[in-house]
């Protein structure tokens, strides 16, 4: 699929209130010697988060801590555990953003809001299958910063009242 037809199904699922105000893009640096890029969300026109390939291998490396030049089984699976936490902070490789759009159109609203990938549960925060009372109710503590961001934009503009924080 096209980016620009997976970009528009998702914007079409924001709710009213914030259609046209929030956007997601992305980019691929074609010219660069490794052709990789990054996608970010916008309120307003300013960039509110940025993720991508380059920002990803360097939290990567810094989250293995040492070199690790094992081969095998387990340092496979140290890089998977890695790389689900770095997901659940927000950080991705441009190559894993497409399948966490992929997943936020076609999970239930239940299975986004709990997602453990940050940009689908930011996504949710913005969907319009999230009714009034449930984003008054909904914790955001334990998300990412960008995630709780989009959480006090949406209730703002609905004018929900949170509690202070």
């Amino acid at each position: 699929m096209r980016w620009s037809k997976l970009k528009q199904l998702i914007e079409d699922g924001f709710a009213d209130s914030v259609k046209g105000r929030v956007e997601i893009w992305t980019t691929r640096y074609r010219h660069s010697h490794d052709q990789e890029g990054e996608c970010w969300i916008t309120i307003d026109g300013v960039r509110l988060h940025s993720m991508g390939s380059m920002r990803f291998f360097i939290d990567e490396w810094e989250a293995q801590g040492s070199p690790n030049f094992m081969v095998g089984e387990k340092t496979r699976k140290r890089t998977e555990d890695v790389e689900a936490e770095l997901h659940a902070k927000g950080s991705m490789g441009l190559w894993s953003v497409n399948s966490a759009l992929f997943d936020f159109l076609s999970k239930p609203i239940e299975e986004v809001l709990s997602s453990r990938v940050a940009l689908v549960r930011a996504l949710g925060m913005l969907d319009r299958r999230v009714g009034k009372r449930r984003l008054a109710v909904l914790d955001t503590s334990d998300a990412p910063e960008f995630v709780r961001e989009l959480h006090r934009f949406r209730c703002a503009v609905e004018r929900i009242r949170l509690p202070p924080l």
